[in-house]
């Protein structure tokens, strides 16, 4: 009796062991199930870039020394400085680039050391940061435009931005690299603008090109209008879209502008010859920018990177932040 007893219990643990083990497998389950509702902890980098026509790209991926045709085909592209910076900020894993103008805080952003160096306008000046591009402005050809007025109007903002000093301290308040020390006070300037004379609020100062120029232009135009009471109107979706819609095959159709911009110098070796400039009221840089690498301002284990790391992060070959921690 007593060995019949001895069995059953023997059989009673290992039933209750085995039922045990399925609770904690069980609770094992559940707690994988609670982490696959937050999402698997991962470092892989999610890479973001502009498209092929944008001047910041093109001043990016030379100063990263990053070779054509080289971009990892997993970067997600952006329509525009602020479109990249809107998803890099909302992206905890992302990188790209943007314009030193740009509100990093508000953005949700860190800007990036390159090479040691602090993205600054005095960095900038000194050459100390070499990740720097100018800002590139010009207009439709002398003669070209709807009126004389017009044009003339338009070559008296261009002098404004150019040359004057509330021109330049505009375009410096927003974030534009300027040297101010060599301007002129516009009162000494627009005695030369004989238009301005006369009711100017009749005409609109079309612009187009760059993006990543909208925030120093937009300064100076509103200065511009305070001075004169002309208007403006902007329409900016890239570099490439500067030279077209001043000079090129979109001048006459429904997104002609009086003035193109670029973050970039002028392509006069392929589709912006300097040929097609020189009949411009203007074709130069109004002001110098930073290209500026940022990450989601949640990631606080990256606050430098070497012009090699960043190749790498772009090229392919970096895929995870602990790769460059």
């Amino acid at each position: 009796m007593l060995k019949k007893i001895l069995v059953m219990m023997t059989i009673l643990l290992v039933l209750v062991g085995c039922a045990t083990g399925n609770n904690n497998n069980n609770n094992t389950g559940n707690n994988n199930a609670g982490n696959d509702n937050e999402g698997p902890v991962s470092n892989v980098i999610n890479v973001y870039t502009r498209d092929a026509t944008s001047g910041t790209r093109e001043a990016f991926e030379g100063g990263i020394g990053l070779g054509d045709d080289a971009l990892t085909a997993d970067a997600v592209e952006t329509s525009g400085n602020g479109d990249m910076a809107a998803k890099v900020g909302a992206d905890a894993l992302a990188v790209g680039y943007v314009s030193l103008t740009t509100d990093f805080d508000a953005n949700n952003l860190t800007a990036v050391h390159f090479e040691g160096v602090e993205p600054t306008i005095e960095n900038v000046l000194s050459e100390e940061y070499t990740l720097s591009r100018p800002f590139s402005i010009t207009s439709r050809a002398k003669g070209d435009f709807e009126t004389d007025k017009h044009e003339q109007v338009v070559a008296a903002f261009v002098d404004f931005i150019m040359n004057s000093t509330e021109g330049l301290l505009a375009v410096e308040a927003a974030g534009g690299i300027v040297d101010v020390d060599d301007s002129t006070a516009w009162a000494n300037l627009a005695s030369a603008h004989s238009v301005l004379e006369g009711d100017v609020s009749d005409i609109t100062i079309r612009t187009a090109g760059s993006t990543s120029v909208e925030k120093t232009l937009e300064a100076a135009l509103q200065a511009f209008q305070a001075e004169t009471g002309v208007q403006f109107a902007m329409a900016h979706t890239g570099s490439g879209d500067g030279f077209r819609r001043v000079l090129g095959s979109e001048k006459d159709g429904a997104n002609a502008a009086d003035l193109g911009f670029a973050s970039r110098g002028f392509d006069t070796e392929g589709d912006e010859p300097q040929a097609t400039l020189d009949t411009a009221l203007v074709a130069d840089a109004y002001a110098l920018d930073a290209v500026v690498v940022v990450v989601n301002a949640d990631n606080t284990s990256v606050t430098s990177l070497s012009a090699q790391q960043v190749e790498g992060i772009y090229s392919g070959t970096i895929t995870d932040w602990s790769e460059v921690q």
